[in-house]
């Protein structure tokens, strides 16, 4: 989004974060770039939670790491299907597992938690009534001033629990909503707003009560945003994305979570029109959590697997936030081998990664790409990229930064003495944080100050962002 403020003269005005350049929102122009959605490696071992007790059917995991704990934990929704007709006996259940690597899982039972016919189990929800309880989401409260709140479970019909350990729930006084919504309901703390911001299911629909002339459909598959500063007082719920032209008409699982000040959506697309339910997963980014910016191929960014895989019919959106493990984000996802239409599917959870922020990058070819961002105020000592440059001996691959300054508003652009092209020592390493040099020099603090545009110059080359970092 550009400004009114940019366009009336005010250069942007920048802090240490990395820069997400996959977007509009920074780049004042750019040349014969193609913008390209992030690589994704599911792991070797998938799927890492499965059904194995007589109890579990469905794994579809929200999963976080513990510092305390020093480990990993999930808690993973299951699924009753005689329960579903059965109004004593709970349809959905929430059960907990643990990790030490965050790949091997273990699920402790215990006599606490008594489950059925089964004396020891690993069951540790069944919402507020005992028969609907769906672990959407598990985060760690940022209010840390009450023990007992250290976890928020976020469940269906929009609901609440709360608990101390992770293993003893108990729901909230109210719920978050009194409203139906059997999506992945969830919460994004937004801190330099003092506000959460709740995803779930619109109210109004294209179709009231979902009926349609063509007979009985859901329409209700969209992404709708309320917020709140205190988890009890909320705004009236609002659409903020539904399916376009470009897809099919249901947007089901959504997981929106924050990188850097950028609001990243993971969701699927519920192939209900042109097949039988089947979903992969796609990616949307916005800069207020609002307006969202689809990717412009709608490449898939977690595709289903292959015919007989696991997660052939179904590639579910993840139900935590990504975890840093390493150099890369580890995302835990719902899949099954057939979609959705088929109720006697068996669902598990797998795992994959990306890179760090790299969900978006711009790539030029074997021909030079060039992107100029807006005008900035160079606030750091340094300049750092994520980048993905691989040199290869039979064609060239480099990335070159120019900085330059327009002294007269409207008037010609001036390169900075000592930082143009040719200046420039060339880029070429794959690091989230490649440093930037000019004839052997990465110091810039001569420049602080400045309102100037970088230039970027790529050639068999991907660059997903930039910071201005200060001296070390």
């Amino acid at each position: 989004m550009i400004s009114k403020d940019y366009v009336g003269g005010q250069p942007l005005e920048l802090d240490s974060r990395l820069q997400f350049l996959g977007d509009d929102c920074l780049v004042e122009d750019r040349w014969n770039l193609e913008r390209r959605v992030g690589t994704v490696t599911k792991h070797a071992g998938n799927p890492l939670l499965c059904a194995t007790q007589p109890w579990e059917r469905g794994a579809s995991a929200a999963v976080l790491y513990d510092r305390d704990m020093g480990k990993y934990r999930a808690w993973y929704t299951c699924f009753s299907l005689s329960g579903y007709f059965d109004p004593a006996r709970p349809s959905y259940y929430v059960c907990y597992a643990e990790s030490d690597d965050g790949f091997r899982w273990d699920k402790p039972l215990s006599p606490d938690r008594p489950f059925g016919q089964w004396p020891r189990s690993n069951v540790v929800y069944a919402g507020r009534t005992g028969r609907d309880g769906r672990a959407h989401q598990v985060l760690l409260n940022p209010d840390t001033a009450d023990p007992a709140r250290r976890f928020l479970m976020v469940t269906n019909k929009v609901d609440l629990a709360c608990s101390a350990d992770g293993l003893t729930w108990t729901p909230a006084e109210r719920t978050l909503i009194d409203a139906g919504s059997d999506t992945a309901n969830h919460l994004v703390w937004v801190e330099e707003e003092a506000l959460w911001y709740l995803y779930m299911r619109p109210p109004i629909r294209p179709a009231r009560r979902n009926t349609l002339p063509e007979g009985r459909r859901h329409v209700g598959r969209r992404l709708a945003l309320s917020v709140s500063p205190d988890l009890v007082e909320w705004s009236p719920v609002r659409t903020v994305m539904y399916a376009d032209e470009r897809e099919d008409r249901d947007i089901d699982s959504v997981r929106v979570f924050r990188r850097h000040g950028v609001f990243y959506c993971l969701y699927d697309n519920m192939h209900q029109e042109t097949g039988s339910s089947e979903k992969e997963l796609y990616l949307a980014t916005s800069r207020d959590g609002i307006n969202w910016e689809r990717s412009w191929d709608r490449a898939v960014f977690v595709p289903r697997g292959e015919p007989g895989q696991w997660d052939a019919g179904q590639v579910h959106a993840p139900h935590g936030d990504p975890i840093e493990f390493g150099d890369n984000l580890l995302f835990y996802y719902g899949g099954s081998p057939s979609g959705q239409a088929n109720w006697d599917r068996e669902e598990s959870c797998g795992a994959f990664r990306v890179r760090q922020d790299r969900f978006v990058g711009q790539h030029a070819g074997d021909t030079h790409g060039m992107l100029v961002t807006r005008q900035l105020v160079l606030s750091g000592d340094r300049l750092e990229l994520n980048c993905s440059v691989l040199p290869t001996p039979y064609a060239e691959c480099e990335i070159r930064v120019e900085i330059s300054q327009c002294p007269q508003p409207g008037g010609p652009e001036e390169v900075l003495t000592g930082y143009g092209m040719d200046d420039c020592d060339p880029v070429c390493v794959d690091r989230l944080d490649a440093p930037v040099s000019w004839r052997g020099s990465q110091d810039l603090s001569a420049l602080r100050g400045r309102a100037v545009y970088l230039r970027f110059r790529l050639r068999n080359a991907s660059l997903y962002g930039f910071r201005l970092a200060e001296a070390s």
